[in-house]
């Protein structure tokens, strides 16, 4: 039976790592894997032991920053990536976004202070890799 998604893809990338689950072998995405762990994390210790001074917007951009470099470094080819760092910015990350949630702001700004970081980083990595294309090409 022929899928229209190939699950496989989608949810191991190109970099997963493999997990013994009941007898049997399942393969993760490093990063969404630290990310899962992460969120969870901060959101179970945050709703059993509530701590209003890690409730800041810049403790998440400075939580998230290292997936960011991460990525980007990855991105532009500057460096290598290794799963070990991937779940360590992945759970960074996830921690990010669980904290975020309990911030008491509105929704749709939450998701606005989300969908913009994500826009830009994405810019940053567009106008990375065109730089780099354009720096390689003239040599």
């Amino acid at each position: 039976m022929k899928y229209l998604i190939n699950w496989g893809l989608l949810l191991s990338h190109s970099h997963w790592i493999t997990i013994k689950f009941n007898g049997k072998q399942i393969r993760l995405c490093a990063r969404c894997f630290g990310t899962i762990i992460g969120f969870l994390t901060i959101f179970i210790l945050l709703s059993l032991i509530p701590c209003n001074a890690l409730l800041n917007p810049f403790l998440c951009f400075i939580l998230a920053a290292p997936g960011i470099i991460d990525w980007l470094t990855q991105s532009w080819k500057i460096r290598k990536g290794r799963n070990d760092l991937r779940i360590i910015t992945g759970f960074t990350n996830g921690s990010a976004v669980a904290l975020l949630s309990f911030i008491p702001l509105p929704f749709i700004l939450k998701l606005k202070i989300v969908f913009y970081s994500l826009i830009l980083i994405l810019i940053f990595g567009l106008i990375g890799k065109a730089i780099k294309k354009t720096y390689i090409s003239e040599f």
